[in-house]
C-alpha cells in the first residue's frame, strides 16, 4: 500500500478567499438546538442541494465551530436562505456573539431546531452523514420539511451583501 503525502499549497487562505469572493452566492443561516436547549446557529455560503431522491442537503462548518458541535448531538439542523433584508441578521450569525437569537424572531421547527421568521425559505433536516474535509466537515441532511416564503434573495460578493437587480433582464 502506498503512501500519499500533500505538498505544501501555493496558494494561501487569503489567495483563496479572494478568489472565492468572486463567486456570488446566496447567503443562509444554519440554526440547530443543543439537547440541553442550548440554540445554535451561523451564517454560511457553502450549502447545496445533494440529491433529489433521498432529498438531502449539504452544508459545510470549520470543525471547531460550536454550531457543528451542538448538531453532532442533537442530529438535526435547518437551513435558512436570508431575505434581501436580513443582512443584519446574517452579521449577527457570522459573529461570535453569545446569544445569536436574542432579537432574532424564531420559532421551534417539528425537528427541534429553530426557525428564522422572514426568510426567503428554509429546511429541516436529519443529520444523515459526516466527512472530514481539511479544516472543515461536510454535513449532509435528509430534508424532511421544506418551508417556502419567496420573496429577494440576500447575496454576498466581493467581501459585501447585495442583492438582485430591480429589473431583471430576460436572455
Amino acid at each position: 500500500m502506498s503512501e500519499t503525502t500533500s505538498a505544501p499549497s501555493a496558494v494561501s487562505a487569503t489567495e483563496l478567499r479572494a478568489f472565492a469572493g468572486h463567486f456570488a452566492t446566496g447567503v443562509a443561516v444554519v440554526t440547530t438546538a443543543h439537547p440541553d436547549g442550548a440554540l445554535h446557529g451561523l451564517t454560511l455560503n457553502a450549502v447545496t442541494s445533494l440529491s433529489l431522491d433521498p432529498p438531502l442537503y449539504l452544508v459545510c462548518l470549520d470543525h471547531r465551530s460550536n454550531t457543528l458541535k451542538a448538531l453532532k448531538e442533537s442530529g438535526h439542523f435547518a437551513v435558512h436562505f436570508l431575505d434581501r433584508s436580513q443582512s443584519e441578521i446574517s452579521r449577527v450569525f457570522a459573529s461570535k456573539q453569545e446569544d445569536k437569537f436574542a432579537g432574532v424572531e424564531h420559532i421551534v421547527g417539528e425537528s427541534g431546531s429553530p426557525l428564522i421568521r422572514g426568510v426567503l425559505a428554509a429546511a429541516e433536516c436529519r443529520l444523515s452523514e459526516i466527512c472530514t474535509i481539511g479544516d472543515h466537515m461536510i454535513v449532509i441532511g435528509e430534508v424532511q420539511r421544506t418551508h417556502v416564503f419567496g420573496g429577494e434573495p440576500l447575496l454576498y460578493h466581493r467581501g459585501g451583501y447585495t442583492a438582485l437587480e430591480a429589473e431583471r433582464k430576460v436572455a
